[in-house]
């Protein structure tokens, strides 16, 4: 019996796109991937992957979906983009899925910010999850889900390898945008904020073990995280980073005597909601 491969897509901006260039490289190879979870992009992608869509598929969305129909901006109260926008567009381009329609098992991770806890999806509306994901601080108005009040999971949890673990993966795959420090100009608020997040997420990962089998770190550091004219070159650019490692996962997978056990995670205060 094989090995359970899980992959943990993080965080990033619209960098994330490298995550279809690494889920192009697994499918290429037939590499299967039993388990997803996913944080801010990475459960945006990981919910359209999930749901039916290939990797290319998911950058001709994006190249050709243009920013104008993401983002409806709003008079500043929480945020300046409602996110209702996106939340309507994950409905059409998952034809209105649940947790429970998805090929691949998907766990959503969202942050409570009154109570500062993570929040983690696996059941109910797959573009309500997705729509708490991303709800970056000071971007999106935070999403309202019965009496919390949600933002985007990298606040708390920016690559959240421990939660695919948790779902029965023996194999973890993590995919990190949050070590790419970024050296292009910033030259507007989203950069301004989400390089801020950044510079946060860095520092939690130096506090925090990530417990993976294999880390890929795609070099997406000279890309702003709010480009919609970097799509393509983030997609080649996580293929080139999963290529990198792909010797490093088939030994794993083929050494099946020697595969790696369940690795035990930090106790973390984690909910999940319907």
């Amino acid at each position: 019996m094989r090995p359970k491969i899980g992959l943990a897509l993080g965080a990033g901006g619209l960098r994330g796109l490298a995550h279809a260039g690494v889920l192009h490289v697994l499918e290429r190879e037939h590499i299967p991937v039993d388990y997803i979870a996913g944080c801010s992009i990475g459960s945006m992608i990981g919910a359209l992957y999930c749901a039916g869509q290939q990797p290319e598929n998911i950058v001709k969305l994006a190249r050709r979906l243009k920013r104008n129909y993401w983002l409806d901006f709003i008079v500043p109260k929480m945020g300046i983009v409602s996110g209702d926008k996106i939340l309507n567009i994950m409905r059409l381009l998952t034809q209105k899925k649940t947790f429970a329609d998805l090929k691949i098992p998907l766990a959503v991770v969202a942050t409570e910010i009154n109570q500062g806890k993570e929040v983690i999806f696996t059941e109910g509306d797959l573009a309500k999850a997705v729509r708490a994901s991303i709800s970056v601080p000071g971007i999106f108005v935070p999403y309202q889900f019965e009496d919390m009040m949600l933002v985007d999971g990298a606040v708390l949890n920016p690559t959240p390898i421990d939660i695919v673990r948790k779902m029965g993966a023996d194999v973890v795959i993590g995919v990190d945008l949050a070590h790419a420090a970024t050296v292009s100009g910033i030259t507007n608020m989203f950069d301004v904020i989400i390089q801020s997040i950044d510079i946060m997420e860095r520092e939690l990962s130096k506090h925090r073990q990530l417990h993976c089998d294999v880390l890929i770190r795609p070099d997406v550091s000279h890309i702003s995280p709010s480009s919609f004219e970097s799509i393509e070159e983030c997609f080649q650019i996580g293929q080139a980073a999963a290529e990198t490692v792909l010797p490093e996962i088939k030994k794993l997978l083929t050494n099946q005597g020697d595969r790696p056990g369940i690795h035990k995670s930090h106790d973390r205060q984690t909910t999940t909601y319907d």
